[in-house]
């Protein structure tokens, strides 16, 4: 454990030296309107029959999916999210855990990012007789931003400098009024016109002409999809009411507080969290306490990583806490015609002896060429 926290600990400094040197990154760009959608999905199962055993010698497998919508605006903005994990023996669900969240926020200042707000949330879990829903209302302060178009930004400076059009990274203002310019995609006609802004936004800048096949390279990449990535932070707290107590227990009122983090080091990665505890007053008596953290991250233009974990933590009234904890790994590369992908699967939950570990090796080989 020692030795995992050291490793935490030197990746968090070795990111906060990186964010520190850079001139100008992502998160330094402010969109006036974000709206960021994104849904995954991910199944494994393994079947093995040996004939020399009197039984299946192995029947099991997992199903995953995770949605996130994140929208803001000046004056209002809202968050879904929802998540969900079950384990399978013999195509039957035998475990598993889940959460689902709506919140709606109303900004209450024009300069500062301070909001009421609104939600809805449910949880349920393995053990847990029924799925816990509050509904709440309080006062929070933060925002995020969609920095896609910083992102794309970056993106179109290094092919750029790959084509040999620039010869050096461009200034941080640059950059960013290359962004503003991509972030008003939809106000512009064609998207000929805004690569055609943009490309006028560097040529004012250094003084380079861009030519006709690298202005299609700005237009390709303004148009890309799968790379959205979002900045930004927020903390919320507020009074609630249990709809449904998950044991059948008495319907209380609630505290809740949580936070939201979201983070783009570069614009190949993306850093998402979200915690959360919400119960009556009695708080550290009865509580459920949420934790989900996500990190995607592109390798190459073909390889990517992504990892997830999620923990749900639940304390009833006189009874004993339960505890679901799940993480993911996934990893594909791409040589050549030949794709491989790589998953690492973990689940425990209280009353188990340990870690469920499931382990996935994928190839896909096109044969065609």
């Amino acid at each position: 454990m020692k030795r995992i926290g050291g490793l935490v600990a030197s990746v968090a400094l070795l990111l906060g030296v990186a964010t520190a040197a850079a001139a100008i990154g992502l998160c330094d760009y402010v969109s006036p309107e974000t709206n960021l959608k994104d849904i995954t999905f991910s199944f494994s199962y393994r079947y093995f029959n040996d004939a020399a055993t009197p039984q299946v010698d192995a029947s099991g497998g997992r199903a995953a999916i995770d949605f996130k919508q994140l929208y803001d605006s000046p004056d209002m903005g809202y968050t879904i999210a929802a998540n969900g994990a079950i384990l399978l023996e013999d195509l039957t669900p035998s475990s598993g855990l889940g959460s689902a969240a709506g919140t709606f926020r109303y900004y209450l200042m024009d300069d500062a990012p301070l909001f009421g707000f609104g939600s809805l949330a449910a949880t349920i879990a393995s053990g847990q007789p029924k799925p816990g829903v509050n509904l709440t209302a309080g006062v929070g302060y933060g925002r995020f931003s969609d920095t896609t178009p910083m992102a794309k930004a970056f993106t179109i400076q290094d092919e750029l400098i790959a084509a040999g059009t620039l010869s050096d990274e461009l200034p941080g203002e640059t950059l960013l009024a290359m962004a503003d310019v991509i972030g008003q995609l939809p106000e512009y006609e064609t998207v000929q016109d805004c690569a055609a802004a943009v490309v006028e936004t560097i040529q004012a800048a250094t003084g380079v002409t861009v030519e006709p096949r690298e202005v299609l390279t700005v237009e390709e990449v303004i148009l890309a999809t799968g790379d959205e990535r979002n900045c930004g932070w927020s903390v919320q707290g507020g009074i609630g009411y249990e709809l449904i107590d998950p044991y059948g227990g008495t319907r209380n009122f609630l505290v809740t507080a949580s936070a939201d983090a979201a983070f783009s080091p570069d614009r190949a990665s993306q850093l998402l969290f979200h915690t959360g505890v919400t119960g009556p007053f009695n708080l550290l008596e009865e509580n459920t306490f949420l934790v989900n953290a996500s990190y995607d991250r592109d390798l190459t233009e073909d390889d990517s990583l992504k990892a997830a974990y999620t923990l749900q933590r639940v304390q009833p009234l006189g009874l004993d806490a339960s505890m679901t904890q799940s993480a993911t790994l996934l990893v594909t590369f791409g040589v050549g015609t030949t794709d491989l992908g790589l998953q690492l699967a973990l689940t425990n939950k209280s009353g188990t002896p340990g870690w469920s570990v499931d382990l996935s090796v994928s190839v896909a080989v096109d044969l065609s060429s």
